[in-house]
Formats: structure tokens, C-alpha cells, sequence
């Protein structure tokens, strides 16, 4: 039948080309459509590298001059570390608080910037030989605890870190730029903020990210602990601390209103007083609502443009059976059967499609060279002659960097899964437009069909 078909099609190509033409250019809009949402659904599912359920961030703030209990310089006997580390264990002390702890610009979904250039004491890499620059996050060693934080190795970051003084903890992407996948990281040490100041490597986190829509990116933590603590809280003040605390279970926004309510002077050392409280989860609906404004955008018009190929393949197919009526009765006069001219047509549908494949494999041979090697490929007409067409199409998308390779790398698994759904749909799309008008045409008596021949 195969051989059949091929024939059939041949003696058709003026018509045929087409529809293959059309098939083309649908293939490469919908695949980019695809490859879109694929890039965006992974990146989104993927692991952000901490937790904020049941999170609180308490606000901070002093007291005024002429508020009652406030306590004039005369009587101030602490220092705003001191102050900041009572409230923590006033806080920490109650029964229904699992965790505390302190950051300043990191708490997550608080669009913290902090940067630092650091550079590896004894790193063999391009870092190696001037400082770069990374995001740094100054937390307590409670954050790792309060956000469940846990090393590459699946353990958790605070049992590296808790005691120890001037340690910092790097993600992998600032390890393998530092040490290229080298053992025994832990225990090495950095530069940062200067070749005056170096920090001890105490463990390698899971890669964080800043929210669902973006890559993770190589940062490291700033550990306070002793002196740090000390000199970093005087350096910003206790008011300006991102006071972060974990309950033990879910609570409303009435119960944590109760539950500082029942906290009474707990809630205040000296000046220092916690003044409101907001959930982590608020900080990201407020963070991500752009993005989510973005991505409904960007889903609505791949809805239309699905519709419109949707409509589009099946309206070429319906129309093009319609106009084999002729075609279909006199094969039933001959003695066709009618489930083997259904067979027939689907088959010939696919094999229209099929016939693009081809120009795929070319397509992602052009893009897994120019991802590994674009020096021994020259980009000449001859290359680009040979793969004209679709291939055009899909070499331009990843040269002119059209497709997101910045938050999800072009893989075989990445070009294999989208490609493969992308003719998926499309094989249904046809099979759908040859369905009701074949299904129609093979219920006509012979007769009466060959009226269109």
C-alpha cells in the first residue's frame, strides 16, 4: 500500500507541494510554540531549593522619642546585635514557633541585591585570575534550618555551618565556575569584598533560585556568626533585619494577629518592637504577578495560534477529501472496501507529514553542531542551501538565540520531546480533517459517488 500511495502522491506533487509547504511552516510555528511552553513548564516545576510554608517575616521597627517605653541613650546599656539576638530566643522560646532566624536584603522573594566580588584562594579557573562578582546573601545559620536548605549531598546546610565563624556556603553553579567539578570543595577558601578577607568553604547548597521563572545562578551565603553577626547588624541596624519565622503549622492571617497579640512584651527588647506581620507566601504573589501577567499573555496568544493551525490542517484535509469524492466512488465501484479506503487516506495524510521529517533531522543536526562546535561549520550558502526551508527556520531560532537556551539548555531530550508532540498534534489535526469527510464519502453508494467523477 506504502509503494501505492507513494506513486499516487507523486503524480499529485503539484498539489501535494502545497500541502507539504503548508505542513512545513506549520510544523516550525508550532514547534516554536511548544518549545515555549516547554522551556517555561520545566522552569517553573523546577526546584527552587528552599521552603516557605507556614513562614512569617515579622516587621521591624524603633520605637519613637515620644512613644511610651521608650528608652533614652542614658538608660541604653545593649547594642542593636544584642537586642536583635533577645528578640530572636524571646520569640523562639514560645511553643507554637519552630524556627527564627535574621537576613538582611535575602529572605526569599524579597528582591534582595546584594553583591560581592569574590575569588578563589586557590581556584585554577578563569575566576581564578581577577574577581567576579556574585549575589551574596547574608542569613544566620537558622536560615538554613528555617528554609530547609540541605547540601548537594542531601543533608542539611545548618549542621555544616551552625557554631563555626567566617564560613560561607556556595551554590553549585559558583563551585563548578570556581573548581570545574573538583573534589573537596568544603574547606577551601575565598576571597571576597577584597584580598583582605577570606572565608572558609563549609558546604555546597542545592541550587537556589530567585523565583519559578528563572534559572538558578551562581551566589554564595554570607554566615553570620560572632563578629559577622556583630558587625553586620550594626552595619544595617536591628530595624532594618528580615526577621523570618517558621510555625509549626498553618496559621491564618486572625490567628497570627492572636498569636502577637498573646506575645504581649515578648514582641519588644529595649527600642526594638515587632510592629506587623506578613507571610513569605504574600512576598511572592507580589513578586511573581508580573511574570504570571506575562505568562497568561504569552499562553492566550499560543492558545489563538493553536487554534488558528488547528483549523487551518484540518480545513486543508476536509477540503482536499471533499474533492477526491470522485477519487473515493470509483474505487468503491472497483471493489475497495470501506475501513481499506479510510486506511488509505489517513495513511496517505500521515505520510505527508512524514515527509517533513527529514528536513527535522537535518534541523537538529544544524543545531546540536552549532551548539558544540560552530568554528569547523562554517555558516555558508551551501549550508544554508541544503537545509532550506524549515531547517532555515530552526537554525535561525537557535543562531539568532530565538529559543530560550538561557533557562533550559538545547538537549536531545529537549528537541526530542518537543519535536515529537509537535507531530503528534499535528498527525491528530489530519487525522481529524480526513475523518468526517472520508467517513462520509465511503457511505455513498458507488453510483451515486461516481456522479463526482
Amino acid at each position: 500500500m506504502i509503494r501505492h500511495i507513494l506513486k499516487i502522491m507523486w503524480n499529485q506533487r503539484r498539489s501535494n507541494g502545497w500541502i507539504f509547504a503548508e505542513l512545513a511552516v506549520v510544523a516550525a510555528v508550532l514547534w516554536m510554540m511548544i518549545d515555549t511552553f516547554w522551556v517555561d513548564y520545566r522552569t517553573y516545576h523546577a526546584p527552587l531549593g528552599f521552603d516557605i510554608g507556614n513562614v512569617w517575616r515579622f516587621k521591624l521597627s524603633d520605637l519613637d522619642a515620644k512613644a511610651p517605653g521608650y528608652m533614652p541613650d542614658s538608660l541604653y546599656h545593649s547594642s542593636d546585635p544584642e537586642d536583635l539576638t533577645r528578640l530572636m530566643t524571646q520569640i523562639r522560646q514560645n511553643p507554637e514557633v519552630e524556627d527564627v532566624c535574621v537576613t538582611f536584603y535575602s529572605c526569599p522573594y524579597s528582591n534582595g541585591n546584594s553583591w560581592r566580588e569574590v575569588k578563589p584562594v586557590d581556584g585554577d579557573t578563569i575566576y581564578a585570575a581577577h574577581m567576579e562578582s556574585f549575589q551574596m546573601r547574608n542569613v544566620t545559620p537558622e536560615y538554613f534550618r528555617l528554609f530547609r536548605i540541605r547540601t548537594v549531598d542531601g543533608e542539611p546546610v545548618y549542621d555544616k555551618v551552625a557554631g563555626r565563624h567566617n564560613v560561607i556556603v556556595i551554590t553549585p553553579e559558583m563551585a563548578e565556575g570556581f573548581y570545574h567539578g573538583a573534589p573537596n570543595i568544603v574547606g577551601r577558601r575565598v576571597y571576597h569584598g577584597g584580598h583582605d578577607l577570606s572565608s572558609e568553604i563549609a558546604a555546597v547548597s542545592t541550587s537556589i533560585r530567585t523565583n519559578e521563572y528563572e534559572r538558578p545562578e551562581a551566589s554564595y551565603f554570607q554566615c553570620l556568626e560572632g563578629e559577622t553577626y556583630n558587625s553586620t547588624v550594626s552595619s544595617f541596624g536591628a530595624s532594618s533585619a528580615e526577621f523570618c519565622v517558621r510555625m509549626k503549622r498553618p496559621y491564618t492571617q486572625n490567628e497570627m494577629n492572636l498569636f502577637l497579640d498573646g506575645m504581649g512584651e515578648r514582641l519588644k527588647v529595649n527600642n526594638l518592637y515587632v510592629y506587623g506581620i506578613t507571610p513569605i507566601s504574600s512576598f511572592r504573589e507580589q513578586q511573581l504577578s508580573q511574570k504570571e501577567r506575562e505568562a497568561n499573555n504569552k499562553i492566550s496568544l499560543m492558545v489563538f495560534m493553536l487554534v488558528n493551525v488547528f483549523f487551518g490542517i484540518i480545513g486543508t484535509f476536509w477540503l482536499r477529501m471533499q474533492n477526491r469524492k470522485g477519487e473515493i466512488g470509483l474505487r468503491m465501484a472497483l471493489g475497495a472496501h470501506r475501513i481499506t479506503l479510510e486506511r488509505y487516506m489517513y495513511t496517505e495524510g500521515l505520510c505527508l507529514l512524514a515527509f517533513t521529517l527529514p528536513l527535522i533531522i537535518f534541523a537538529f543536526n544544524m543545531v546540536y553542531m552549532d551548539q558544540l562546535d560552530s568554528y569547523r561549520q562554517p555558516l555558508t550558502f551551501m549550508r544554508f542551501l541544503m537545509t532550506f526551508g524549515f531547517i532555515i527556520f530552526a537554525f535561525n531560532m537557535v543562531y539568532m538565540d530565538q529559543l530560550d537556551s538561557y533557562r533550559q539548555p538545547l538537549t536531545f531530550m529537549r528537541f526530542l520531546m518537543t519535536f515529537g508532540f509537535t507531530y503528534l498534534l499535528m498527525g491528530v489535526m489530519i487525522c481529524i480533517g480526513i475523518w468526517f469527510p472520508v467517513r462520509k464519502a465511503v457511505r455513498l453508494a458507488p453510483a451515486e459517488a461516481l456522479h463526482y467523477e
